[in-house]
C-alpha cells in the first residue's frame, strides 16, 4: 500500500477520477516528471489517453483503489463522487490520501458543508435540509425564490434547480425521488468568482489569481482570468480561502 515517505520524491500519483481536471493534471505531471496513474470506468475517458496506467473501475470501487495504491506513493481526487467509509480502511493500512478523507468529510455533502463554512464564520445563504418533514410558511422559507440542491453528487447543473414557488420546489424534489436536499435562499448575485488555493504540509498557502465564471443553463462556459475584481473584494476572495484550507489542514488544491 502507498505510505508516504517524506524523503522520497513522489514519482507516481494516483488518481481517482478520469475526467476533464485529471487530464489537466497530466500536463503539469509531465513537468515535474510525475507518472498519473488513474480510476476511471471507461478508456474513452479524457484522462484515460494522457495517464500511464489506467484501472478501470467505477469511481466508488474501493477494491481497485487499494490497486490503485500498490501502484502509487500517493493517491489524489479528481472529483466527490467517492464511498468515505470503505477509503477510511485503506487509510487505516497506511494508504496516504491527499487530501486526507478527514478534510472531504465535512465537505462532500452540501448541508453538512454548509454547516462546516457556517461554523467558521465564512459567509453562506440562509440555508435548511428538507427531507419530507413539513415546510414552513413560505414567508419564511429563506426567500421568495428558493434553490433546491441534492446533497451529494450534482454537477454542472445537475442536482441544483431555482424555485419561485412552493408547488414547483415540491414538484421538483418528487420528480427527483424524494431524496434528502439542500434548501437555500437565492441570491441575486452579480457574478460569480472562484479561486484556485493550495496548501502544503507546512502550512503554506498561495492562492492563485481571482477569475469569474459565466454560466449559461448552470454550466460554466467561460473562465476570464484575472477577473475585474477591486483591491477590496481581491482581498476578501484571499481570506475566506486562507481560513478554509487552513481550518480543514489541507494538502492539496482546492477550487473554491
Amino acid at each position: 500500500m502507498s505510505q508516504i515517505d517524506h524523503t522520497h520524491k513522489i514519482n507516481r500519483v494516483g488518481v481517482i477520477g478520469g475526467g476533464q481536471l485529471a487530464w489537466m493534471m497530466a500536463d503539469a505531471a509531465e513537468a515535474l516528471g510525475i507518472e498519473l496513474v488513474v480510476q476511471t470506468p471507461q478508456n474513452s475517458d479524457p484522462a484515460a489517453v494522457r495517464a500511464s496506467e489506467v484501472i478501470l473501475a467505477p469511481i466508488d470501487d474501493a477494491k481497485a483503489t487499494a490497486q490503485l495504491a500498490q501502484r502509487c506513493d500517493v493517491i489524489t481526487f479528481e472529483n466527490e463522487f467517492v464511498d468515505l467509509t470503505a477509503l477510511a480502511e485503506l487509510e487505516r493500512q497506511g494508504v496516504c490520501f491527499r487530501p486526507k478523507l478527514s478534510v472531504l468529510a465535512p465537505i462532500l455533502d452540501k448541508y453538512e458543508q454548509r454547516c462546516y463554512l457556517r461554523s467558521l464564520g465564512l459567509p453562506v445563504p440562509k440555508f435548511m435540509a428538507f427531507d419530507g418533514s413539513e415546510l414552513p410558511p413560505t414567508r419564511d422559507l429563506l426567500s421568495e425564490k428558493v434553490v433546491i440542491k441534492a446533497r451529494r453528487h450534482g454537477y454542472d447543473g445537475q442536482g441544483t434547480a431555482i424555485c419561485g414557488d412552493r408547488p414547483t420546489l415540491l414538484s421538483t424534489w418528487e420528480r427527483w425521488g424524494r431524496p434528502p436536499v439542500l434548501l437555500e435562499e437565492f441570491i441575486p448575485f452579480e457574478r460569480e468568482l472562484a479561486v484556485m488555493a493550495a496548501r502544503n504540509q507546512a502550512g503554506e498557502v498561495v492562492i492563485y489569481p481571482v477569475v469569474e465564471t459565466q454560466q449559461e443553463a448552470q454550466v460554466c462556459r467561460r473562465a476570464i482570468a484575472p477577473g475585474d475584481v477591486t483591491p477590496e473584494v481581491n482581498a476578501q476572495v484571499e481570506a475566506i480561502a486562507h481560513r478554509l484550507l487552513s481550518a480543514l489542514e489541507v494538502v492539496g488544491i482546492f477550487g473554491i
